[in-house]
């Protein structure tokens, strides 16, 4: 999975989200506009890894409702990148790596990790 992959699943998501908003009359004309330019605004297409992280969670910043479609792939972020710096960290400082565990964690925190796509399969 690319980050464009990524990209284009939260804005099918949204647009999904706000074509029943609409439908239902829980959403104005003008406030799916102003999701709509925000979105694409945001997130931009070539964006890598890094960068599409770092601005999913500007998006329901502004706009509340998104939080259902954001919080499941920042969930997944915490899981499958946070979750492995951290244990790279303790086996750093395990082996007495100090100043590389600071380092590592710092990045980490930053969201500056390098992250590369590893996907799954479930049988």
């Amino acid at each position: 999975m690319t980050p464009d992959d990524i990209r284009q699943q939260i804005e099918l998501n949204v647009v999904e989200m706000i074509k029943e908003k609409l439908a239902d009359g829980t959403m104005t004309d003008e406030r799916s506009q102003q999701i709509s330019q925000t979105v694409l605004d945001t997130l931009v297409p070539g964006m890598s890894f890094e960068q599409l992280y770092k601005a999913i969670p500007k998006i329901d910043d502004t706009f509340p409702e998104l939080s259902p479609i954001i919080l499941p792939i920042l969930k997944e972020y915490e899981t499958n990148i946070t979750q492995q710096v951290k244990q790279n960290v303790e086996n750093l400082i395990k082996q007495g790596q100090f100043d590389a565990a600071a380092k590592l964690a710092q990045k980490a925190v930053d969201q500056e990790v390098k992250l590369v796509w590893q996907g799954k399969g479930k049988v």
